[in-house]
């Protein structure tokens, strides 16, 4: 049982290490993306990251990002794209969208 519980604590730990080293440089903005890039627009939604009930919507590329309201007692949570009940949210760190400098 020590070995398995060593084994996963090492794998999540890999797999902090691996989520950070590839993602963009921290956005201080509120995240409104350009909706310049084709990655941008297949995403579709990006985190509002001044406002926790809050998100951005791309639609078409080239045209600017329009603001979206999650639902009553819900925050929107980057890691399903999508709004959440509270007791699921977290915070996370901001992550500029691609076309962002």
């Amino acid at each position: 049982m020590k070995v398995l519980s060593a084994f996963v604590l090492c794998a999540l730990v890999a797999l902090s290490v691996a989520r950070s080293t590839r993602e963009v440089p921290n956005d201080h903005t509120n995240g409104q993306p350009g909706c310049k890039t084709p990655e941008e627009v297949e995403t579709r939604v990006w985190r509002n990251n001044w406002d926790p009930t809050r998100y951005w919507v791309c639609e078409v590329q080239g045209q600017a990002a329009a603001e979206a309201l999650c639902p009553p007692e819900q925050g929107f949570l980057t890691e399903v794209r999508g709004c959440v009940p509270w007791a699921d949210w977290e915070w996370v760190q901001p992550v500029a969208p691609p076309s962002r400098p």
